[in-house]
């Protein structure tokens, strides 16, 4: 036993492999059982045939885990970006190496939701990352994995709540970070009513700076003696607290047993984010748009230097109502789930630098004067302040009804109905103000494939209108499903299961001002539809109570859809969209109109183990997955983008997972995940994206390790001390280019905190980022279009030190 417990310990020193920690029972030493329903069904952790992370509720606490930054290092084979347009939608999840939009599910309790929103961490039960494709009792959009987030629910019995407040410092921020938080649970009608509260406000404050003119009269004179990033020696201003998060929201839900085995759960739930700034570092080599060969992908500190002071904002708000009945008889549970998802995303971005580029000035990505001479000036236009606004809506409804078998024979059963529709907006610019650059329609010209000086194409309505859209989508997923599982023996058992969908897709909409040629055009609407089947098969073979071999393919899909037009003829085309199309072999702006589903096959050997008594845990998979048809967000540098189908990959590796308790008060976990994804047919659409390339936004390597230790005091007093620490490998962008290729370089994550606690009560320290790095999340896809030399990358927030008070009653 004493030589498991040394092989334990230094796997986690160095990292090399990962797991979870769990609240052990400190009397027996052993590791507590883990319940998971990832099949649909409460099942013990180690009995799962399937890779799985669970995070529970003391996990939780005891690493100080507020959002899905927090967590998200902590599960080998997870990685994140921010790849879309603007902030608050642009982060995409991936499991695996499958990487875009949605591909990674992502559940609040039984509903689906958008992958991109970040629930804030309060009376959450437990967290669960399932790996691999779980397409048949998940859906659509969990090719690579489902993400889900188990809430507390009511307890109809007992009376109890907590509070908890927060403070602390941000390095570089001027101002202090804090926030409270609570939840309580009251017994209505004692065992037969019971109402549960959570609320919180949590305020960070900004670490970002903006510099800017003093007088913005002074922008006549930046074209002859001024670079873009230094402002040259023109008088300059600083604001601080750029970025700046307030964030609230609350929740709250009744449980209603109405006869023996029925209990009905009604909840509402919301949550609010104001931010007055982006968490963008500047990056690259600006203003020399005309760069070749690598970008530096490092984020280049805390300032955003800029013309002028035009504010940058992002308000995302979303509520999710719910009714869930659960009903337990004699042989079967049947779950009716009904909710509805409401969110609105509203962003500004400052976007005076990509026009001064593309629109002001002749400017045909070189520059105009001579690089090497500072006293030659490199653009002869006049910047004009200007912003552009995106909103985002999103309304959806989804039912489900579903029965899963509670007999003890050989044959298991869950089968279901699903439902969602789906309606989305885009009024990007239009339906508020529009996007206007004063004066800009009165600058004498543009470049056009590489010729300046033409007319600029001017909607007759609103000659200063950079760009306006209005565009609306709705999509309906009706969808069956069922698995079935036979125990041929104690040890051997088959499962089989398959999800038949259907996905009727409906869009349309307008556009209008310069960027897209002037006058509005109108997209008519437009419908697709697609059907299939999803199949799954697994074969399970348990070698002893706590020791467990299985195999299993799954199929996966996500959705095709359809996409705005994008500017389509050479003659009203300000921007060279068309000609960059050309490049890539269209022929017309409509070949870009649609996009059809991509699929994937994962093959998997996995096993889960229990030793010393369950003092130790080791759990493994390897895997092999061939993705076709890849959908792929083709991002032209007009600013316009569409997705396409084009490519194949194949992605191998493994997760493995330890977790042990060496001695009663000491908890050590670290794990590893490897995932190889290549591109084996490249993609005449990414120039990048070729043959052995490469799948962007995929790590190789991702890595883990926690300890938590525990020292008695008192019989009611404790000091707790935890370390978390993360590695994410480098990484290629999903801004891909051919001339100038872009790695986002590796990152490690530390983070700690040291408790005392005394009966309901514990104080602590914490620190999250302890070394100080600075991420790349992400290079983000700017509303407008990236300004030509300074990628926007996406960075996690610098040192954080700080206290929790907490309470319990």
């Amino acid at each position: 036993m004493g030589s498991i417990r040394w092989v334990l310990a230094l796997a986690s020193m160095f990292g090399t492999t990962m797991a979870l920690a769990q609240t052990a029972t400190p009397a027996a030493g052993q590791l507590e059982e883990v319940v998971v329903t990832a099949t649909r069904r409460s099942e013990s952790l180690q009995d799962v045939p399937m890779s799985i992370t669970a995070l529970n509720a003391a996990t939780l606490e005891q690493r100080s885990v507020k959002s899905f930054i927090d967590y998200a290092g902590q599960v080998p084979s997870l990685a994140f970006a921010d790849t879309g347009d603007g902030s608050g939608t642009a982060r995409t999840i991936s499991i695996r190496g499958v990487s875009g939009d949605n591909t990674t599910g992502f559940y609040i309790d039984e509903t689906p939701v958008p992958d991109s929103i970040d629930p804030r961490v309060i009376d959450v039960e437990r967290i669960e990352v399932l790996r691999g494709p779980q397409g048949t009792l998940y859906g659509a959009r969990s090719m690579g994995g489902t993400v889900r987030m188990i809430t507390t629910q009511p307890d109809l019995i007992n009376f109890s709540g907590r509070v908890s407040a927060n403070g602390g410092k941000t390095q570089e921020a001027s101002n202090a970070d804090y926030g409270v938080e609570g939840a309580v649970n009251i017994p209505l009608i004692q065992g037969t009513m019971a109402l549960r509260a959570v609320a919180f406000y949590q305020h960070d404050a900004g670490f970002f700076k903006r510099r800017f003119l003093t007088n913005p009269a002074d922008a006549t004179n930046v074209g002859a003696t001024a670079n873009p990033t230094t402002l040259g020696n023109l008088p300059t201003s600083t604001v601080d607290d750029v970025a700046r998060d307030n964030s609230y929201g609350a929740a709250a839900s009744l449980a209603i047993k109405a006869s023996e085995g029925l209990v009905i759960t009604p909840r509402v739930m919301f949550q609010k984010a104001d931010t007055n700034g982006l968490l963008y570092a500047d990056g690259g080599s600006y203003p020399l748009p005309a760069v070749v060969g690598p970008v530096n992908m490092h984020p280049q500190g805390f300032l955003q230097a800029r013309f002028f002071n035009l504010p940058e904002e992002s308000k995302d708000s979303w509520v999710l109502a719910s009714l869930a009945a659960s009903y337990d008889a004699r042989s079967f549970n049947f779950v009716s789930s009904t909710s509805y998802f409401d969110r609105t995303v509203d962003e500004t971005e400052d976007q005076t630098d990509f026009l001064w580029q593309a629109l002001e000035a002749p400017f045909d990505g070189i520059p105009l004067g001579d690089v090497t001479n500072p006293n030659t000036p490199l653009y002869h236009a006049v910047p004009i302040p200007a912003t552009i606004r995106e909103l985002k809506q999103i309304h959806r409804f989804v039912q489900e009804l579903r029965v899963t078998s509670r007999v003890s024979g050989p044959w298991q059963y869950v089968a279901g109905v699903f439902f969602s529709d789906t309606r989305g907006r885009v009024p990007y610019a239009g339906y508020y103000p529009p996007s206007i650059a004063p004066g800009i329609s009165q600058t004498g010209g543009f470049v056009v494939q590489g010729i300046p000086g033409l007319p600029i194409p001017v909607n007759p309505l609103n000659p200063d209108e950079i760009f306006a859209q209005d565009y609306q989508t709705k999509v309906s997923e009706p969808a069956l499903y069922g698995e079935l599982s036979y125990a041929f023996t104690e040890a051997w058992k088959a499962t089989v299961g398959l999800r038949a969908y259907r996905v009727h897709t409906e869009t349309g909409g307008y556009l209008e001002g310069i960027a897209f040629g002037g006058p509005r055009i109108t997209d008519p609407n437009t419908s697709t539809t697609e059907s299939g089947v999803n199949p799954k098969v697994a074969l399970e073979y348990k070698l002893s109570p706590d020791k467990l071999l299985y195999a299993d393919a799954a199929r996966g899909f996500r959705p095709g859809g359809l996409v705005p037009s994008i500017p389509g003829n050479s003659t009203s085309d300000p921007l060279g969209c068309f000609a960059q199309l050309q490049a890539l072999g269209y022929t017309s702006a409509a070949q870009t109109k649609s996009y059809s589903s991509d699929r994937l096959w994962n093959y998997e050997l996995g096993a889960k183990t229990a030793w010393d008594d369950n003092r130790l845990t080791v759990d493994g998979a390897v895997y092999l997955t061939k993705w076709d048809q890849i959908q792929q967000l083709v991002a032209l540098p007009c600013g316009f983008q569409f997705r396409a189908n084009s490519g194949q990959a194949e992605i191998k590796g493994f997760d493995l997972v330890i977790h042990g308790r060496p001695t009663a008060n000491l908890d050590l976990s670290a794990g590893a995940g490897f995932q190889h994804a290549r591109i084996t047919q490249g993609s005449p659409l990414l120039p990048a994206l070729q043959d052995g390339a490469r799948v962007y936004e995929v790590p190789d390597w991702t890595a883990n390790a926690a300890a938590s230790y525990t020292v008695p005091l008192t019989t009611e007093s404790a000091l707790v001390s935890t370390v978390t620490y993360s590695y994410t490998g480098d990484s290629v962008s999903a801004s891909v280019s051919a001339n100038a290729p872009r790695l986002r370089p590796g990152y490690n994550l530390l983070d700690a905190r040291i408790a005392y606690r005394l009966r309901n009560y514990e104080f602590a320290f914490v620190g999250k980022n302890l070394t100080g790095s600075e991420a790349n999340l992400g290079d983000n896809r700017s509303l407008a279009a990236e300004t030509v030399g300074r990628p926007r990358i996406v960075v996690n927030a610098p040192r954080t030190l700080g206290v929790e008070v907490r309470a319990k009653f």
